[in-house]
């Protein structure tokens, strides 16, 4: 099932659901009840839809238009608006993929925000999902269409309706596929359709460039074109065995560029006017196209003024053709394509995947192009997390199996890990585009196929045609290899010692099973990640180690060691997994790890231990200062944590507390701790008195978080709390006899404590962990995103001690936060927030009856037309008037990023505050400083030059320089505009630097001084 056929089985089901005339109806959804509550369904093609911003308009021309004429449509275009606003409406948007908008503005059609009762269901294919400027909080469920929940059942289907008796059968096609290695063609309905017919008719080899070659000849045919045949080397081999190309090879030629030219257009439609397509063909071809089928014609309306469209019978057929221009053409079209976006080679891969097959020089040369620095940094990145073990298993193979992988390929924020996981998601499908690539080469008959490629991962899932692929790439990219993994026998010790001597500047990740003579092969590389797995020659290795100038990671996986190991000073992560070793080698490699000069990592990961009871060594490890090791323990145990008992380590990630909570007390110059693993009953670890961080990503109940907040709370000093991907235990599974008393005695104390000395900081949160901290005195809290803030509107205004709050994500429709009455700091950092927003909360800040600073760092005012729709303006005029009307004499601004919108917002207003700390700043606000009428205090911050031109309120008292570096004449002239106040005003000049100027300088200065009025 497509995107396309899912929503017409939807809006089938629906029509099934709401209609009391078919009884019998047997729906494809399993929930179809759910349809029964919306009362409307308004189904919309994004391809009919380029030239249009707005739902409500798409409905009006692609539904009212179409239905009904005259008067009647008037009546229903105005009865709209209505039905949106008071009845529950699904509105299904097929192919966002194929709409863009034409002002570029919105990532998706505008849906105004009074239609609550509204659910849109869109449709795209994966790569649009990497647009950043869809956002997470704009997602409330994200579903994945696998393709064929049972290629066998459709394609026997197929069989049996494609011939009149039982000649051929399912097991013959299998075979088939099996023999061709074509099994990837069975995840797609459009293709396995392809490949059914085809075997049906026709003798090919599996190419997809035959296939949609023959696609497009059965069209001619169907058109009553000419019969006539390519001979064997006279063009693409794909066209050999076709029989309706040759003699319209140029209206075949001209459809091309038409695909090409229009796929890649400025506003890259996918659907076109006539004009466009006259542009490329001429009407008599374009006639036949149309009786073809190759193209499909639709008209938008019965009105005659209104253009029709016009579309390829299928985006692939497209994607095929303008594949095919890129590799006849003898233009440079590979000039023609622009780095737009991060993930713009994804979006390419079927055209890539096409080229291959057509003409694997040029593939290569536009993969050159459109795979930049950036992108091949991402790929890198992720591997090298991937090596690293960044990852749990199950995640792992989820990416690499899940044909579905784009997914995780979104947009990058400000989780590091997440990031790390699309980069991770990135390479994997880089490769697995790669691999698609070369299958369609070698099925294309092309003899020179050179993909150039860095990065190889033979993982345990790869099948062996995928991995002989991938196999014959790595060896043609043999001296230029950057990440070489190996989790699975692909290759000879031969093959790898080949690739590790003619890569041995370029070759920088290496994971696999060593043996002697690849241990002695890397000696003196640049290898920086090193990886191996199985048991390894200490003694022999040791050697080698200490010549791997840019070694930053060792990780080594099932050995046994007892004697010490060598490393070089470069050294930045060490990790064991499933080793066993003695008391006196961990000792001694902390000793080691401990003489370093920048911060290690040290992950241990079932890890045994044995000699437990000697003390060698013990005293040396227990008088070093280990502040610069970083501990990890996965699956620890009491041997383990035991030798570790009184060190001075500074920082400790644990996947339980089972094991360490004897020792945690002994370590004190402990100050951050990492729990991310299930936690349960009640915290009773003693802390020590040095911890200042606490990092939670873990799932826990909430009498454990509870108990440890009541913890947190007998440390003297600020300690901060980060509850990142915290998933609170839902409270029927932690049920006992007396929960409920016991939890809510737990919620009292918690309450009754004093918690002003800690902080919290919530990325992914949840209405359990808000209802948490309702009622209590925390000192500051940060809210990551706009659905952390969103969960905590309910319980912000309770926390009675909060003076600080952090917000980040992005905010539109007005801010109904309510702020607590001590709140005297509020930072706003990488936020994205419409005026609307931003004016709403500055007049929420005004409803405090204290000073309060707002500071904006990196604060980014969407564009005015994304948040449109009709009396907008007038609402927002309003919202400016009341804000200006508002009395914010409190309120104190902190300018970091500003833009010319953001102090627009501020013009008239009645701050009292206003912080610039930059020059750029400052040369913003330019034009609004002197509307600021009550505005007493102002910091300038940065690099000056030239004259201070800036016109000053009459109301400023102080001014501050702080951290500024300017010329003299700048300082000059600010103190000549200082001096026309007829009230005091004093200058504070903190860390002012003057730049060098001539003597003339002096001779000003004493000259205003002697003449000037600077009271």
């Amino acid at each position: 099932m497509g995107k396309t056929t899912f929503l017409t089985e939807l809006a089938l089901d629906w029509c099934d659901a709401v209609s009391v005339h078919n009884p019998d109806h047997k729906p494809t959804f399993s929930d179809v009840d759910t349809l029964k509550k919306f009362q409307f369904l308004f189904q919309i093609s994004l391809r009919d839809a380029t030239d249009q911003r707005e739902v409500i308009e798409m409905i009006k021309t692609q539904i009212i238009h179409m239905i009904y004429t005259d008067a009647k449509r008037e009546e229903t275009v105005k009865l709209l608006p209505q039905i949106m606003e008071r009845e529950s409406c699904i509105v299904t948007l097929d192919g966002l993929n194929e709409w863009v908008d034409r002002l570029n503005k919105c990532v998706i059609p505008f849906l105004a925000q009074c239609h609550l009762k509204c659910v849109s269901v869109i449709t795209s294919r994966p790569w649009k999902m990497a647009d950043e400027r869809i956002k997470d909080s704009e997602i409330n469920s994200l579903i994945e269409i696998e393709g064929i929940i049972d290629s066998e059942k459709l394609a026997k289907k197929m069989i049996r309706s494609l011939q009149t008796g039982y000649v051929k059968t399912h097991t013959e096609f299998m075979t088939y596929v099996n023999e061709r290695q074509l099994s990837h063609f069975l995840t797609s309905p459009w293709r396995l359709t392809l490949l059914v017919n085809f075997w049906m008719n026709y003798k090919v080899s599996g190419s997809l460039c035959e296939l949609n070659c023959i696609l497009i000849d059965i069209l001619f045919q169907n058109a009553n074109a000419e019969k006539g045949f390519f001979e064997k080397g006279s063009s693409f081999q794909c066209l050999y065995n076709t029989r309706f190309v040759q003699q319209q090879i140029d209206i075949f030629d001209a459809l091309a560029k038409a695909a090409f030219h229009l796929k890649f257009s400025s506003n890259k439609s996918f659907v076109f006017a006539e004009r466009e397509l006259l542009n490329y063909m001429s009407v008599v071809q374009l006639e036949f196209c149309l009786n073809a089928g190759v193209l499909t014609k639709r008209y938008m309306s019965y009105e005659a003024d209104e253009d029709v469209q016009f579309s390829f019978v299928h985006e692939t057929v497209q994607d095929f053709l303008a594949a095919y221009h890129i590799a006849k053409s003898n233009q440079d079209c590979i000039a023609h394509f622009q780095k737009q976006s991060k993930y713009n080679v994804l979006e390419m891969s079927e055209i890539i995947i096409f080229l291959c097959g057509l003409e694997c020089k040029k593939a290569n040369q536009l993969l050159n192009r459109l795979a930049d620095v950036k992108f091949l940094n991402d790929i890198n990145r992720g591997l090298s997390m991937y090596v690293k073990r960044h990852f749990d298993s199950e995640d792992e193979l989820a990416f690499q199996t899940d044909n579905n992988t784009e997914r995780y390929v979104l947009k990058s924020n400000n989780n590091e890990m997440e990031h790390g996981a699309r980069c991770f998601a990135l390479a994997v499908l880089f490769q697995r585009m790669i691999i698609a690539g070369y299958k369609e080469a070698k099925a294309s008959g092309e003899k020179d196929i050179c993909l150039n490629c860095t990065d190889f991962t033979f993982g345990t899932h790869l099948n062996k045609c995928d991995s002989n692929a991938l196999k014959t790439l790595l060896l043609s990219n043999k001296s230029h290899v950057r990440s070489l993994i190996l989790e699975s026998n692909v290759l000879k010790t031969s093959e790898i010692l080949t690739v590790i001597q003619q890569s041995k500047q370029s070759l920088k990740r290496l994971k696999m099973r060593v043996t002697e003579e690849i241990n002695k092969a890397l000696y003196h590389t640049s290898i920086q990640e090193l990886n191996f797995i199985g048991t390894i020659n200490v003694s022999s290795f040791s050697g080698i180690f200490p010549t791997l100038s840019q070694l930053t990671f060792l990780g080594i996986e099932g050995s046994t060691f007892s004697e010490d190991i060598g490393f070089p000073d470069t050294l930045q992560q060490i990790h064991l997994m499933n080793c066993t070793c003695t008391a006196v080698f961990l000792r001694r490699l902390l000793l080691r790890l401990s003489s370093l000069k920048h911060d290690a990592i040290f992950l241990l990961e079932r890890v045994n231990l044995t000699d437990n009871n000697t003390l060698l060594f013990q005293p040396e490890l227990l008088s070093i200062d280990m502040k610069n090791i970083g501990l990890v323990v996965r699956h620890g145990n009491s041997d383990l944590f035991n030798l570790l008992r009184w060190t001075s380590l500074k920082f400790l990630f644990l996947d339980t507390a089972e094991y360490a909570a004897e020792i945690l007390p002994t370590l004190n110059k402990l100050t951050s701790l990492c729990f991310y693993s299930f936690l349960t009953g009640r915290c009773d670890l003693k802390l020590p008195a040095s911890l200042q961080d606490v990092l939670l990503e873990c799932e826990c109940s909430s009498e454990w978080l509870c108990s440890l907040l009541i913890t947190l709370s007998t440390l003297a000093h600020p300690v901060k709390c980060y509850m990142w991907d915290v998933i609170l235990e839902p409270f029927e599974e932690a049920c006992g006899d007396d929960n409920h008393l016991h939890l809510s005695d737990l919620r009292s104390e918690i309450v009754s404590r004093d918690l002003s000395n800690i902080g919290i900081s919530v990325r992914n949160g949840s209405m359990e962990l808000m209802e948490i901290l309702r009622d209590t005195s925390i000192g500051n809290l940060d809210l990551g995103s706009a659905e952390c803030a969103s969960l905590a509107s309910e319980i912000l205004h309770t926390l009675n001690k909060l003076t600080r709050l952090y917000l980040q994500g992005t905010y539109t429709g007005r801010c109904n936060l309510k702020m607590p009455d001590l709140l005297n700091n509020v930072i706003l950092r990488q936020c994205k927030c419409s005026s609307e927003w931003l004016c709403s909360f500055l007049i929420t800040l005004a409803t405090l009856d204290h000073p309060v600073e707002c500071e904006l760092r990196d604060v980014e005012l969407q564009p005015y037309e994304e948040a449109r729709e009709d009396g907008y303006h007038i609402h927002l005029s309003c919202l400016r008037s009341k804000l200006v009307s508002r009395d914010l004499s409190y309120v104190g601004i902190i300018v970091r990023n500003g833009s010319l919108e953001l102090m627009e917002i501020l013009r008239d207003t009645s701050i009292g505050k206003l912080d610039l700390s930059s020059a750029d700043c400052a040369s913003l606000a330019l034009e609004i400083l002197h509307t600021l009428n009550k505005l007493k205090k102002l910091n300038l911050g940065g690099n000056y030059t030239g004259r201070f031109d800036h016109r000053l309120p009459a109301s400023l008292q102080d001014i501050c320089l702080k951290k500024v570096e300017c010329s003299s004449e700048w300082l000059c002239s600010l103190l000549i505009t200082l001096s026309r106040f007829a009230h005091p005003v004093v200058c504070y000049l903190w860390d002012v630097i003057l730049q060098p100027f001539e003597k003339l300088v002096e001779m000003i200065i004493i000259y205003i001084y002697q003449t000037g009025d600077l009271r």
